[in-house]
Formats: C-alpha cells, sequence, structure tokens
C-alpha cells in the first residue's frame, strides 16, 4: 500500500511536470506568434511611411525635372526671347498694344 501510494506520488509528480513544461512551451509559443505578429506589424508600416516618403521625393523629381527642362530651353532660345521673357517676367515690361493684368489680391501665388 505504501508502494502503491509512492508510485501514485510520483506519478501524479510526473503528471504535473509534464503540464508545467506543456503549459511552458504553450507559453514560450504565444509569447513568440505575439512578438512575430507585432514585428511584422511594425515593418510594414515602416514600409508604408517609406513608400509615402518615395512618393514625395519622386514628385519632387517630377517638379525639378521640369523646371530644369524649362531652363535648358530658356537657354538654348536666343537672346531676343531670353530678354523678353526677363523683362516681362522680372521688370513687368509688356510688348506694345500689349494689356498686362495683375492679381492684386496675390490668388496666383
Amino acid at each position: 500500500m505504501a508502494r502503491e501510494k509512492r508510485s501514485s506520488a510520483i506519478e501524479v509528480k510526473a503528471r504535473q511536470a509534464k503540464q508545467f513544461r506543456r503549459r511552458l512551451v504553450l507559453t514560450i509559443l504565444s509569447i513568440a506568434c505575439i512578438y512575430l505578429v507585432v514585428a511584422v506589424i511594425s515593418v510594414r508600416w515602416r514600409l508604408h511611411q517609406q513608400e509615402e516618403k518615395l512618393e514625395s521625393v519622386m514628385a519632387e523629381i517630377a517638379i525639378a525635372r521640369q523646371e530644369n527642362d524649362e531652363l535648358v530651353r530658356i537657354l538654348n532660345g536666343s537672346d531676343e526671347e531670353i530678354i523678353e521673357r526677363i523683362a516681362r517676367e522680372k521688370l513687368g515690361y509688356a510688348a506694345v498694344g500689349e494689356r498686362v493684368f495683375e492679381d492684386i489680391y496675390g490668388f496666383d501665388k
């Protein structure tokens, strides 16, 4: 009888140890899964931010290329075209018989 109690106590302790290990493994796996989900979400968020930043930079590049093309066109133009453009844009001059309208409210800016 005492032997049975000992063996049953040993079996109970072995079962408890096995359950403890199983719970420990499940807890570790759960924590690892939660960490992986959070890491994936974080990476996707950073990727989204970088894609937005890339789109912004690409738009700036497109604008800079347009400005560059315009400057190249101006430089390739004749001296008269360059002088006329400077006179119109910088000095506010107009051709003979031409009417120039100014936006006094500043909506063009």
